[in-house]
């Protein structure tokens, strides 16, 4: 039997690589420091936007960065999920994070909008577009109301 001291004959390989910060940011940073079009594909919101965003939550005091995550990935792994309607298991791989710690962010994230969602959403109007209005195969789903 070995002691302490001694060093195991076999090293068995971690479960999970060491993470550097270039790996772990590096499909984010791709996106946002890309053309504008590659962050409307994968944030489904422009630059701008999602700056401003950012800035909003930020100010509110709704978001803060953590050790390891800024908020503008907990937003962009916000965005993805809910734009490309993934699960949490799917987005693990490109972000490089745990189903725990994206959970985590994606609901931080989920209940920031939500408190600020009647100062900067709008409600749909009650007018409903006369392309659908006159066709009977979209109309009943919205006459609930009318």
């Amino acid at each position: 039997m070995p002691s302490s001291d001694e060093e195991p004959t076999t090293n068995p390989k971690p479960k999970h690589p060491p993470r550097s910060s270039s790996t772990t940011t590096k499909f984010f940073e791709e996106v946002l420091n890309g053309p504008n079009q590659r962050c409307l594909e994968n944030f489904r919101m422009d630059k701008v936007v999602f700056y401003k965003l950012c800035d909003i939550l930020e100010t509110k005091g709704l978001l803060r960065d953590t050790n390891r995550i800024k908020i503008e990935e907990q937003l962009a792994i916000f965005l993805f999920i809910i734009g490309h309607n993934l699960r949490i298991r799917g987005v693990q791989e490109l972000f490089h994070y745990s189903g725990e710690t994206i959970s985590r962010h994606f609901n931080n994230v989920l209940n920031a909008v939500m408190s600020i969602s009647k100062e900067y959403f709008q409600p749909p109007g009650e007018d409903v577009a006369s392309l659908i209005a006159e066709d009977d195969r979209f109309f009943p789903y919205f006459k609930v109301g009318f």
